[in-house]
């Protein structure tokens, strides 16, 4: 493994000079990518009852002298590191910071009078989450209690005094906690008896398994989801206890406040599944009394969606997860009192698509709102009528606007709903107004932005008194930055801009390209041009891979950062980069990527925009294999790179975490490897779809990067990919990262940058840098 001699000070070399110009700066350095604040992931901003104030995350402003990343944290989620919380006053646009510098600050929720806004932090300095108040009127902020708190989400009580929060199971230490919520399940831990020695034993365990046959084990722990379920007292910090050491997914305080429902994971539905039964459970609050309202059925990986009905009489749930993808995803109803589930829908078995979303009431809990296939759906609660309610030409439905966490949001008192739509031919994202009464849908807002690329459950915010909705926008050369409007979308006003240091830059620009795979089959394709791009000249381009994406969804992401890296660092220095569509089918995804790609890199040439003597492929995870299929298949590469990917999916079959897991196998089985069954069920398919058989047809120059503590794709599939090519000659490089894990999105800074430094001198070196009638900066 070749390193750089002067270490970070010759990275900063490359990184490069800015020139004093500002209007014709065009090469974006390494260091402002990595660098640059982002939003929080998965939790919402939120609007405060009266609308008055609104709530996000962010990451801090660089330069503060924090190092989250060096204090020994624990239970601090990976997407919680370095964030703060903002208030935004919604009539003036300022914005202040009330966590200020101190720890990581997440996961907020207003009381529902507004006068308490809680979160979870670790600002106390123990290095553990724990929830803390900021009280509006003395606007302070205070620790309510130091119990660790579970990242399941902060819920309050109507009354605004009580919150209830999940917590780690209490009648363990941590060492037991660690083991106990671990994702081991078919192999047993158990250290040497004999003092000194450092053996661990890894045994057959299947004691708590409940497939018919104890060959079958799960791939990992159910206990995973173990958990204590309290009420925390704002005023003094008494907790009482509603559940303890159950297995608990998402849970959900009833709208008077008396039960929660909750979600807890019962078993895989099959071996080798990433399906899981779940119960729906409820428990009083005033008596502790338990019921199971449905039992065994499809729910997403988290255990929801499910919803309360404003009376607190009914939930609402939609079937989900991996096996709904191909199945019908009906919505259910069931009374809080037990009783049948009925079935609403009856869809017809089509598939789902994408997460389903919660099902969400009108205010009189009269019906249900849903949206399945892209098309909203009305059903009556009592199961008398369900109809089609809109469906939009040529666009897909990705949400509803709701108010809280279960009722259709209406800016006209119920007659009408927003909608965040996607156009299909377009990729625009925009937003449309839809009477719930006519079923008419009118156009209010869609241009070249895009509205859904931020890591979230959910992409629209609204304000529960007044008619204003928030969102989240960006496109290809500006970061995603957050918007208020009201209900007709003629006025909109940014709130946040939190990397004012990119405007100085020239980005490049994005367009969608079309093209026949080699079945006949139409696809699209997002295609990032370097800034300044003239008609009359080639450029090099590279692919950005992943298979089972289509990633002409993303043309209006900013650099397509939807991906986890920007390209914007490729295409401001010369590069155009293509991010196709790449359906794949059972047993045959490596061949599908050969007949998806190649025509769309063909389009690119016919365009006269790509040199088809300069071409580069780069992927992570399962990009990653998906570059290393295509090398194994065709010459016309002439580098690529394979970030933290597998290439022999019996090997991957067999990784197992230290802990015992197997994520593997229900990964290949029935996820994204699409193999459907065992290697000795279908060890062809295995063979034949593994790039690693097929090494000895590559012949393009390969940089290998992984990450030391990978838990997801073990380093030992990267490392036989190495040793492979090295074995046969092939020009490769491998890069390993001590201390990192999966994603580069979580390494340390210093290590991103070196990440991509070497990403671009790879591709410089092999695709040659931008020629000088290329016109484009030299300078790093």
């Amino acid at each position: 493994m070749r390193r750089f001699a002067n270490g970070f000070g010759f990275l900063l070399l490359l990184i490069g000079r800015i020139s004093a110009q500002q209007s014709t700066l065009r090469h974006l350095p390494i260091e402002d990518i990595v660098k640059h604040r982002q939003f929080g992931q998965l939790a919402a901003p939120q609007f405060s009852p009266d609308g008055k104030l609104l709530v996000y995350e962010a990451t801090a402003t660089p330069g503060d002298g924090r190092d989250t990343a060096s204090r020994a944290n624990v239970g601090i989620p990976t997407y919680a590191k370095g964030l703060e919380l903002y208030l935004v006053d919604t009539s003036t646009g300022e914005s202040r910071d009330i966590t200020k510098g101190m720890g990581d600050n997440w996961s907020p929720a207003w009381s529902p009078d507004g006068c308490y806004l809680s979160f979870l932090s670790d600002r106390d300095g123990a290095g553990k989450p724990r929830l803390w108040l900021w009280e509006k009127h003395a606007r302070r902020l205070r620790e309510v209690s130091a119990i660790n708190v579970r990242s399941n989400g902060i819920q309050w009580l109507p009354h605004s005094n009580e919150v209830v929060v999940a917590t780690y199971p209490q009648r363990l230490g941590s060492g037991g906690s660690a083991k106990l919520l671990s994702k081991s399940s078919s192999a047993s831990m158990r250290q040497s008896r004999v003092p000194g020695s450092t053996s661990v034993e890894y045994g057959a365990n299947f004691s708590d398994l409940k497939s018919p046959s104890p060959r079958e084990a799960d791939p990992w722990s159910l206990n995973a989801y173990l958990c204590d379920l309290a009420v925390i007292d704002v005023a003094n910090g008494h907790l009482r206890w509603v559940l303890k050491r159950q297995r608990i997914g998402e849970y959900a305080v009833s709208p008077d406040g008396s039960s929660i429902a909750y979600s807890t994971p019962v078993r895989f539905e099959t071996a080798g599944s990433q399906q899981i039964l779940w119960d729906l459970r409820l428990v009083s609050l005033a008596t502790a009394e338990q019921r199971t309202l449905a039992s065994d059925v499809h729910l997403e990986y988290d255990g929801a969606p499910f919803t309360w009905s404003p009376d607190s009489t009914r939930l609402a749930f939609s079937a989900g997860g991996p096996k709904e993808r191909t199945g019908p995803g009906d919505c259910f109803v069931v009374d809080a009192e037990g009783g049948r589930a009925r079935n609403l829908t009856s869809f017809p078995k089509l598939g789902t698509n994408y997460k389903q979303l919660p099902p969400l009431w009108d205010t009189q809990g009269k019906y249900v709102y849903l949206i399945h296939l892209g098309t909203i759906w009305k059903a009556a609660a009592d199961g008398s009528q369900t109809r089609k309610l809109a469906t939009i030409d040529d666009h897909r439905v990705v949400e509803l606007a709701a108010k809280g966490l279960n009722l259709l949001w209406s800016p006209d008192k119920g007659e009408t709903a927003i909608a965040l739509t996607l156009n299909k031919l377009t990729k625009q994202s925009g937003f449309y107004q839809i009477d719930v009464v006519t079923a008419q849908a009118n156009k209010l807002f869609e241009d070249n932005e895009c509205f859904t690329c931020i890591n979230a459950d959910s992409y629209l915010y609204a304000a529960a008194r007044r008619n204003e909705i928030a969102y989240f926008a960006e496109d290809a050369g500006h970061d995603s930055d957050l918007w208020i409007s009201d209900a007709t979308f003629r006025h909109r006003r940014r709130v946040s801009h939190l990397n004012p240091q990119l405007d100085k830059f020239a980005m490049g620009t994005s367009r969608l390209i079309s093209w026949l795979n080699s079945d006949g089959e139409p696809l699209q394709g997002a295609l990032l041009l370097p800034p300044g791009y003239e008609k009359t000249r080639r450029y090099p381009l590279i692919v950005w891979a992943y298979g089972g994406e289509n990633g002409s969804d993303f043309v209006d992401s900013f650099g397509f950062s939807a991906t986890g890296s920007n390209l914007q660092l490729l295409a401001t220095r010369g590069y155009a980069v293509l991010f196709p569509d790449a359906p794949q089918h059972a047993k045959t995804p490596m061949m599908d990527l050969a007949k998806d790609v190649l025509p769309g890199v063909n389009k690119t040439i016919e365009m006269g925009i790509a040199d088809p003597k300069r071409l580069g492929i780069v992927g992570q995870s399962y990009g990653g294999y998906c570059a290393v299929a295509l090398i194994a298949q065709t010459k016309r590469f002439k580098a690529a790179v394979d970030i933290d990917g597998p290439a022999n999916l019996v090997g991957m079959y067999g990784e197992m975490g230290q802990d015992g897991s197997s994520f593997g196998i229900s990964l290949l089985e029935q996820g994204q490897g699409l193999m459907e069954g065992t290697p000795w069920q279908f060890r062809d398919s295995y063979i034949e779809n593994s790039p690693f058989f097929y090494l000895d047809r590559v012949e393009t120059p390969l940089l290998l990067v992984e990450g030391e503590k990978d838990a997801t794709v073990a380093p030992f599939l990267t490392d036989e990919i190495f040793v492979a090519l090295r074995r046969l000659g092939n020009q490769v490089e491998y890069v390993k990262y001590k201390g990192e894990g999966h994603s580069p999105l979580y390494w340390s800074f210093e290590n991103q940058i070196d990440l991509w430094a070497r990403i671009i001198s790879w591709f410089d070196q092999h695709l040659g840098r931008a020629r000088r009638h290329d016109s484009v900066n030299l300078d790093r």
